[in-house]
């Protein structure tokens, strides 16, 4: 069974709870099965440390906290973030892979700089969203 995961994380201003945490083989993160309160249900990859229960939330000037999704110019520099978009409203493409995670190194007008783990440096524009946290599965 193909489990479809929202990679845009585009319902915005609407807390979700954890409904459980899955192993999806088409994958090496594990991934979480979230409610939203109007009821509807999507796939997201998993953050480490996030639980059954735990509330996760998307869009601007909302908690940096484990498994939220915010634009990059909402984040503090120094902080893990995962799913990261290249072009704005595109859909994470950097760091969705089991235990992996990128940096913000600097802001640079419109633009965030990204650390990435092989150390490449990355310009991104600031209104592209990213996921708080390092991603599941480190082994």
């Amino acid at each position: 069974m193909y489990r479809h995961i929202d990679f845009h994380r585009k319902k915005f201003d609407m807390p979700a709870t954890v409904e459980r945490i899955e192993y999806d083989p088409n994958r090496s993160c594990y991934i979480m099965l979230v409610k939203f309160e109007d009821g509807k249900k999507f796939y997201y990859l998993a953050p480490q440390n996030i639980k059954v229960g735990d509330k996760v939330e998307n869009g601007p000037n909302i908690e940096i906290k484990n498994g939220n999704c915010l634009p990059l110019q909402d984040i503090p520099v120094g902080i893990n973030i995962h799913n990261v978009e290249i072009q704005p409203g595109a859909g994470g493409k950097i760091a969705r892979s089991a235990g992996t995670s990128v940096s913000i190194s600097g802001i640079d007008g419109n633009y965030s700089i990204i650390k990435m783990t092989s150390g490449e440096i990355r310009k991104i524009n600031s209104n592209s969203m990213a996921s708080i946290g390092v991603l599941s599965n480190p082994d």
